[in-house]
């Protein structure tokens, strides 16, 4: 089941935590390693950006729509890695457009990088990467509004997932997502 809170106003950006339950003890555990970060996201910006194909979940995406005003005008989002802590934002809307503007010089930079040296890893392209983030992290304190709730409190996004290994070595292989919820705790 989906939680939700009464009189959400969504504007600009959101943080999202990562849950997945563990088999042995039924417990909710934190996830933070970045390629299982990504798994999650990846599942929520396929599914809100509509182009999820197997595991499309229109639960998932009807629920986040009711909420958010920016996404239900133009329900595109985008991803922002936080580097230092395991936290993902999601920008909304209009916003997103700004997002892929400052992405522009990081492509562009690794695009001559290949071109010339034969890989994405030079000066420039570290350069622009950091600039990408250092100019990203400006916006989301400066122009983009943080999502509050009808009290005025700041949300963030809490997803549950349930782990899914192979049958026969017990590989981690993705994450199947269980739920989801808003909350004013930080994340």
């Amino acid at each position: 089941m989906i939680n939700s809170v009464s009189c959400v106003s969504f504007k600009a950006y959101i943080p999202i935590k990562f849950l997945a339950k563990n088999p042995e003890t039924g417990n909710y555990n934190r996830i933070i390693d970045k390629e299982n970060i990504r798994k999650c996201q990846s599942f929520v910006v396929r599914n809100l950006n509509g182009t999820a194909k197997n595991i499309k979940n229109e639960k998932f995406v009807e629920f986040y729509k009711s909420y958010d005003k920016d996404y239900a005008a133009l329900p595109k989002v985008h991803s922002v890695y936080d580097n230092k802590k395991p936290v993902v934002y999601m920008v909304t809307g209009k916003d997103t457009d700004v997002i892929d503007s400052l992405a522009k010089p990081v492509g562009t930079a690794k695009g001559k990088s290949m071109e010339t040296i034969g890989n994405i890893s030079s000066f420039e392209s570290r350069s622009a990467s950091r600039n990408y983030f250092t100019n990203v992290g400006i916006f989301l304190k400066n122009a983009c509004k943080r999502v509050h709730s009808s009290d005025g409190q700041d949300l963030s996004l809490v997803m549950y997932f349930k782990p899914v290994y192979t049958k026969r070595d017990k590989k981690l292989t993705g994450f199947e997502f269980m739920n989801a919820q808003f909350t004013n705790q930080e994340v």
